[in-house]
This record gives C-alpha cells, sequence and structure tokens, in this order.
C-alpha cells in the first residue's frame, strides 16, 4: 500500500487503519446515535444484552469493521448504549419539567418522572440495558450518575411522599417494561393521577 492512499476498500481491513489514515469506513451509512438506535432494536428483538458486533452491524447496515471504527471494544458500545439510553431520558424528562435540570426542585423531578413512566417512557430493550448494570458493575457508572443527579435522596429525606412515589413509578414502568403486568389505559391515568396527588402535582 502507498502512504497516503488510504485504507484499502476492503471491509474486513483493520479498524485501526482507519485511525492511521485519519478516515472514516467508506461504508459507513449510519450516524453514531442510529447505531445504538440499532442496537436497541437487537436488544428488543432479543431480549437479551449480549451484544455482539455482527448483530449490531447487520441491523445498523453496517460492516463489522465500520461498526468497530465508532466502538473499538464491546464495553465500550455498551457503555455508549447506556449513556444514549440515559441521553434521551434526560431530554424527555426536562421537556416535561420545562426547564434546565438546574432549575428543578427533587419534587419537581419525581412529578417528571411520574409523567413519564405513565407514558410509557421506558421500552423493554432499555429496561433490560438498564438492568444489564447490575449484572456488570463495570457498566454502572452512568446509570448511578443518572439516578444521583436527578433523584438524589439523601438521609433526611421525608420517604412520604417523594421516595414513595418514586419507588411507585418504577414498579410501574418495570411491571410494563418487562409484560408483567397489563395495564389498560384507564388505570395508567388513575395511577398516573394518585401519585402525582401524592407530590403535590395537578392531575393530568
Amino acid at each position: 500500500m502507498v502512504i497516503g492512499d488510504g485504507p484499502p476498500p476492503d471491509a474486513a481491513i483493520d479498524p485501526k487503519l482507519y485511525r492511521t489514515y485519519g478516515m472514516v469506513p467508506r461504508v459507513r451509512t449510519s450516524s453514531r446515535n442510529d447505531i445504538l438506535d440499532a442496537a436497541l432494536q437487537v436488544v428488543d428483538a432479543e431480549g437479551g444484552a449480549d451484544l455482539t458486533y455482527d448483530s449490531v452491524a447487520k441491523q445498523a447496515g453496517l460492516t463489522k469493521a465500520g461498526l468497530m471504527y465508532h466502538f473499538p471494544s464491546k464495553e465500550d458500545m455498551m457503555i455508549a448504549v447506556i449513556e444514549h439510553v440515559l441521553t434521551r431520558w434526560r431530554s424527555e424528562l426536562e421537556a416535561e419539567l420545562g426547564v434546565p435540570l438546574e432549575e428543578t426542585t427533587l419534587a419537581e423531578r419525581v412529578r417528571a418522572f411520574v409523567t413519564f413512566a405513565g407514558e410509557g417512557g421506558v421500552t423493554r430493550g432499555e429496561f433490560v440495558i438498564f438492568f444489564e448494570t447490575l449484572r456488570r458493575p463495570a457498566l454502572a457508572g452512568p446509570c448511578r450518575q443518572y439516578l444521583q443527579q436527578w433523584f438524589g435522596f439523601g438521609p433526611s429525606t421525608d420517604p412520604t411522599p417523594l421516595m414513595l412515589t418514586w419507588f411507585a413509578a418504577n414498579g410501574m414502568w418495570i411491571a410494563e417494561a418487562t409484560g408483567i403486568v397489563e395495564i389498560n389505559a384507564a388505570q395508567r391515568t388513575a395511577l398516573v393521577d394518585a401519585m402525582l396527588r401524592m407530590v403535590g402535582g395537578d392531575e393530568r
């Protein structure tokens, strides 16, 4: 190979060559977010978080080398998927709040979470990814940071009603995300309204 020509177009080349030549893979057709969405679709379809390069690359329409350009290791990919999920949750919760996180109270964040959970805010795939951190503590950092930042219940926090409401909202979305309990629209509205009343919020 002549230096300066760039890596060969062979899809099976070592992805490290892309960095050497300062190029992106010719086969890359998806943005990073598209790839992470594809990874979540794989989790949804397979019901497990043991992602492989082959399965995600196929779903994203990439070669394995193209995927490895973005994520040199499977752990890098898993951490990126977790952060992708948390970014979406934060975006939707802040949209519910209407103001930046730094300008909100714990009670306001709990109320926003109740509404978020009541609207089916978490998919089955996201649930699986979130709880994968329990099985693999090395992946827990982003989730721990999210929980501490948004719902930092200190030792002086009155467990009633904020903590009780937060636990109830979590239980509702876990039940729905896993399919353990089927909740119809009327039941969901009644549950959400009851939780909002508990923390001084307006019913929907």
